[in-house]
């Protein structure tokens, strides 16, 4: 139910909990590989997945961009730095303060458009990211993460969300079959990004 001071949430209800913030890469490697951890990571990456492959990859790499370099930092980050400020975690992450910080961007001729459902799926995509990344990285106990967490990163990598930690996750799991068949069916899978394949043919040798 929305109230006036909490606003209207555009996250998942499961990501109201979510305890970390959105942009802290990673974070859930400070968490214990218990039942109701790997529970929560579970019905995490269920919310995050999109419902059908998204027309781009989310979210932008990230970049490596010295100050003073000529070029810059992409705008995105930018406006990320914006929402940062007005939504350090996804229970912040309402219409109220996504309308403000699209004005705050509008001001800054920065680029806003459809700028709820860009941004709102890009912080859904980094969440996704530290999810992945925890769970197939840092969980030793592979038989509690089989086999669903082998289906969702499948699904992610195919629907282009959060997909080189999707690649990671199976490559760090490849000691199980469920992973090595992911990968395969990876492999054959035509439309991914090049970068995506390649990683898709690292993480099988």
């Amino acid at each position: 139910m929305t109230t006036e001071a909490d606003g209207t949430p555009l996250l998942p209800h499961v990501l109201q909990a979510y305890p970390y913030p959105w942009d802290n890469a990673f974070i859930w490697t400070s968490e214990k590989e218990d039942e109701e951890t790997l529970a929560y990571a579970r019905a995490v990456l269920e919310a995050c997945l999109p419902q059908r492959p998204l027309p781009e990859p989310e979210p932008p790499e990230e970049v490596a961009v010295h100050d003073s370099s000529e070029c810059g930092y992409p705008e995105w980050t930018e406006i990320r730095a914006v929402l940062r400020e007005r939504m350090p975690y996804a229970r912040h992450v309402t219409a109220e303060r996504m309308a403000d910080a699209e004005a705050e961007c509008a001001r800054r001729g920065l680029t806003t458009a459809d700028f709820e459902e860009v941004w709102t799926r890009r912080i859904t995509a980094w969440i996704a990211e530290q999810t992945l990344y925890w769970c197939g990285l840092m969980v030793d106990d592979e038989a509690a993460l089989t086999p669903w967490l082998m289906n969702l990163a499948e699904q992610y990598v195919e629907r282009g969300m959060a997909a080189a930690k999707a690649v990671g996750a199976l490559t760090c799991t490849r000691s199980v079959p469920e992973s090595r068949a992911a990968l395969a069916r990876l492999a054959a899978h035509e439309g991914l990004p090049d970068e995506i394949g390649e990683l898709i043919r690292d993480g099988r040798n």
